[in-house]
C-alpha cells in the first residue's frame, strides 16, 4: 500500500504541474515539431488500410521512415476511443505520459536498489527540478533554474516521442532485470517488448536505452552470473530488435544515420569523433568497476549511466566538443540519471541517521521541493500551456487553401508550414516532418539554396525554380511579413515576384505556381537523367539537362495516375532506347512492368527513379511498392519471434501446471 501511495503522489505532483495540456488542442507553439507528430497520426487513421509507403513527404518515402510509430499508434487509438481530434488525443496522451514519468523512475528504483525511499526521492526531485537548469549555460539563461524542463521540451520543441521513451526506457530496464532474475519466458517476452517499446518511440530514446544496456551490463560484472547475463542482455536485445524490425528496418537505420549528420547543424565529424571516443569511454568505465565493484549493482549502474548521458551533452556545452549529432538533446536522459543517482546517494546518507532524523530529513526534502513545484506550476499555466485558434495561423489557411482549390500535386512550404500540412492535409509536399528520414539527399542542399539564395547574387530565383522543377514541385510558398509562419526561411521572400505567377495571397503568404510539369512521370533520353549527386545548392551542372529534358516539347508526354497509396500507372509513347523518369523517391521495394513484362526500378543522381522500358511504342507501365525483400524478411522476422515467445510462455504454463498436478 504504501508503495502505491507514494507512486500515486509522485503522478498527481506532475498531473498538478501538467494539468492544463490535457486539453488543449493547438499549443501556441505552432514551431513545435509535434505538428508532423500529430499529422502522421492523423494520416494513419485516414489511411490506415493502406500504409506501406508514405507518399505526402520528401517525394515519397517508406512509412516507416516517417518515424517510429509507437507514439502515433497510441494518439491514433486515444483519438477513436476519445472521438477527438488526433491534435487533442495527442496533448492528452503525452500528458499522461509525462505524469508516468517519474512513476516509472520509482519503479525501477525499486526493483533495482530495493529501496522505496531512494526511489521516492529520486522520482520527486525529477517531478520537482530540471538540473539542466544549472549544468547548462544556455538552457538557464533562456528559461531560470526553476522551470519544468520536461515540459518546456514536450511543449515549446514537440518533443513527445522523446519524453514518451523516456517513461519506458526505466521499464525496459525494469523487466530486464527482472528476466536475468527470474529466468521464466513470461519475464523474458516482458523485457523484449519493453526494450522494443523504447525504439519504436523515439531515436534519442534508442542510442539513451544503448548506453542504459551498456551501464547495466557493466554493472552486472563480476556476479556469479555474469557471463550468462551478459548473453541473456544481448539475445534480449537481438529478439527485440527483431520484433520492431519491421518498423525500424536497415534501411530505414541507414537512412536515419546519414541524415543525422546534417539535421540541427553540421555533425559529418560525428562517427569519427565517437569513434576515437568509445575506447576512451570504455576504458573510464572499466577503471569506475574496479573502483566500484563492492557496490551495490544499483548504484554502480547509476553512475556509469550517469557518466555516458551527461558526456554528451556537457562536452557540448561545456568545451564545444561534438560526439554524436545533437548532443544537446540528451540533457533529459542526463537530468533522469543523476537524479537516479542522488536519489541512491541521499538515502544512503540517510540510511547513517537513526529513524526520527531520517524520517525528518525525508519531510525536509519534500518540504523544500513544494516552492520548484509551484513555481514550475505557474510557468505551465502562465507562459507554456496556453492554447491558439487555429484558423488563424498561416499554416491551416495555407491548408485548407490546398484542399479546396489545389490540384493535389507536389508543393513546397515554408517552415512551420511544411510540419504543419500534414496535420490537415494529404496534399503531398517535398519537404514533411523529419528529415531523417528522407531518401533524396540533394534535398537538404536544395532546400538551404532556395531559401537563402547563397552565392547565387541576381539569379536566386532562376537557381531555385531549376531545383524546384527538378523536384517535381508544383507550386512553391513564401512567408513574409505578416505571416504567422514561425521560421521565415526565405531570406528574401520577393525574389519570385515576376518570376512564377502567384496563384494565393494571404497575410503575408504568397503561394507561387513553378510551371512544372503536373506529371511525376517523363520520358527522355538516358543522357538527360541526372547522373551523380549534386555537390551543393549551386552546382547545377547535373540539373540543367535534365530539367531542359522536362519541358522539351519534343519529348513524349507521360500521364502518371496513382491507382493506390503504394502504386501507380503510368501511360506513354515511348521511342526507342527511351528510359522513364518517376520523381518519386527511390527505394528497394519498388517494382515495374512495362506492358506486362518485369524490369528493374533504378535509382538517379537525385534519389528519384527510373525505368529503362526496353521497348517502344504505346507503354502501360505499373509501379509498386510492397517494401521488398527487406520488408518481407523483417515481417517474418517479427512473427517468428513473437511466435517462439508466445510458445516458449505457453511450454512455461503447461510445465508448471504439471508439476503442481505431480505435487498434488
Amino acid at each position: 500500500m504504501q508503495i502505491a501511495l507514494l507512486a500515486a503522489a509522485l503522478f498527481l505532483v506532475n498531473l498538478y504541474i501538467c494539468w492544463g495540456l490535457f486539453g488543449i488542442e493547438y499549443s501556441r507553439f505552432m514551431g513545435s515539431i509535434e505538428g508532423a507528430y500529430i499529422g502522421i497520426s492523423r494520416y494513419m487513421l485516414a489511411h490506415w488500410h493502406d500504409y506501406s509507403w508514405f507518399p505526402v513527404w520528401y517525394a515519397g518515402i517508406p512509412s516507416q521512415n516517417t518515424y517510429p510509430p509507437l507514439l502515433q499508434w497510441i494518439v491514433s487509438f486515444a483519438a477513436i476511443l476519445g472521438g477527438t481530434s488526433t491534435a487533442h488525443a495527442y496533448h492528452w496522451v503525452t500528458a499522461l505520459l509525462y505524469c508516468l514519468g517519474p512513476v516509472t523512475l520509482f519503479a525501477m528504483i525499486l526493483r533495482l536498489a530495493g529501496s522505496v525511499r531512494a526511489a521516492f526521492i529520486a522520482g520527486a526531485l525529477y517531478s520537482a527540478i530540471s538540473l539542466s537548469d544549472w549544468l547548462i549555460p544556455s538552457i538557464g539563461r533562456e528559461n531560470g533554474i526553476l522551470h519544468p524542463e520536461r515540459l518546456t521540451v514536450l511543449i515549446s520543441d514537440g518533443e513527445g516521442p522523446h519524453i514518451a521513451a523516456l517513461a519506458l526506457l526505466p521499464l525496459a530496464i525494469l523487466f530486464l532485470d527482472l528476466a536475468l532474475d527470474r529466468r521464466r519466458p513470461v519475464y523474458i517476452t516482458l523485457a523484449v517488448l519493453s526494450v522494443a517499446s523504447v525504439p519504436l518511440t523515439n531515436w534519442i530514446g534508442a542510442f539513451s536505452l544503448a548506453l542504459a544496456l551498456i551501464a547495466y551490463g557493466i554493472a552486472r560484472l563480476g556476479n556469479k552470473t555474469w557471463v550468462g547475463d551478459l548473453g541473456t542482455i544481448v539475445l534480449i536485445g537481438a529478439a527485440a530488435y527483431l520484433v520492431a524490425s519491421p518498423w525500424i528496418p536497415p534501411s530505414t537505420l541507414a537512412a536515419v544515420h546519414a541524415n543525422a549528420k546534417l539535421v540541427g547543424g553540421d555533425y559529418k565529424h560525428a562517427d569519427t569523433a565517437l569513434l576515437l571516443w568509445t575506447p576512451v569511454i570504455l576504458l573510464l568505465l572499466l577503471a569506475l568497476k574496479a573502483i566500484l565493484r563492492r557496490c551495490s549493482n544499483g548504484l554502480q549502474f547509476a553512475i556509469f549511466f550517469t557518466l555516458l548521458t551527461a558526456l554528451f551533452p556537457l562536452a557540448s556545452a561545456w568545451a564545444n566538443v561534438v560526439i554524436v549529432p545533437q548532443p544537446e538533446r540528451y540533457h533529459l536522459e542526463m537530468e533522469m540519471a543523476l537524479l537516479l543517482l542522488t536519489g541512491l546517494v541521499l538515502d544512503g546518507l540517510l540510511r547513517r541517521l537513526p529513524p526520527r532524523p531520517a524520517i525528518a530529513g525525508i519531510a525536509a526534502i519534500v518540504v523544500l521541493l513544494i516552492w520548484p513545484v509551484r513555481a514550475e506550476r505557474r510557468y505551465a499555466r502562465n507562459w507554456l500551456l496556453l492554447s491558439i485558434d487555429i484558423t488563424t495561423t498561416s499554416e491551416w489557411r495555407t491548408a485548407q487553401w490546398l484542399n479546396q482549390h489545389w490540384n493535389g500535386g507536389r508543393v513546397m512550404l515554408p517552415g512551420s508550414t511544411a510540419f504543419w500540412l500534414t496535420a490537415f492535409s494529404d496534399t503531398p509536399e517535398i519537404g514533411g516532418g523529419f528529415d531523417q528520414g528522407l531518401t533524396i539527399y540533394p534535398y537538404h542542399d536544395a532546400k538551404y539554396e532556395i531559401g537563402t539564395g547563397e552565392e547565387a547574387g541576381s539569379q536566386a530565383a532562376q537557381i531555385a525554380v531549376l531545383w524546384l522543377k527538378a523536384l517535381g514541385v508544383q507550386a512553391v510558398e513564401v512567408s513574409g511579413a505578416g505571416s504567422t509562419e514561425v521560421y521565415k526561411e526565405f531570406h528574401h521572400p520577393q525574389e519570385f515576384e515576376g518570376v512564377l505567377q502567384p496563384l494565393w495571397r494571404d497575410r503575408g503568404d504568397v503561394l507561387y505556381s513553378t510551371g512544372a510539369s503536373p506529371s511525376l512521370a517523363h520520358v527522355l533520353a538516358q543522357s538527360d537523367l541526372v547522373a551523380r549527386k549534386p555537390g551543393n545548392g549551386i552546382d547545377l551542372a547535373p540539373l540543367r539537362p535534365y530539367v531542359a529534358a522536362l519541358e522539351d516539347p519534343q519529348n513524349p508526354r507521360a500521364t502518371f495516375h496513382w491507382t493506390s497509396l503504394h502504386s501507380a500507372q503510368i501511360q506513354t509513347n515511348l521511342p526507342p532506347n527511351s528510359v522513364v523518369s518517376i520523381q518519386i523517391s527511390w527505394n528497394a521495394g519498388w517494382h515495374a512492368r512495362v506492358n506486362g513484362h518485369t524490369v528493374r526500378v533504378l535509382k538517379d543522381g537525385l534519389g528519384f527513379l527510373y525505368i529503362v522500358p526496353g521497348t517502344a511504342g504505346p507503354a502501360s507501365i505499373l509501379i509498386d511498392y510492397d517494401g521488398g525483400i527487406e520488408g518481407a524478411v523483417t515481417r517474418w522476422a517479427c512473427i517468428l519471434t513473437l511466435a517462439l515467445l508466445g510458445a516458449a510462455m505457453i511450454f512455461s504454463g503447461v510445465r508448471s501446471q504439471a508439476r503442481g498436478r505431480s505435487h498434488d
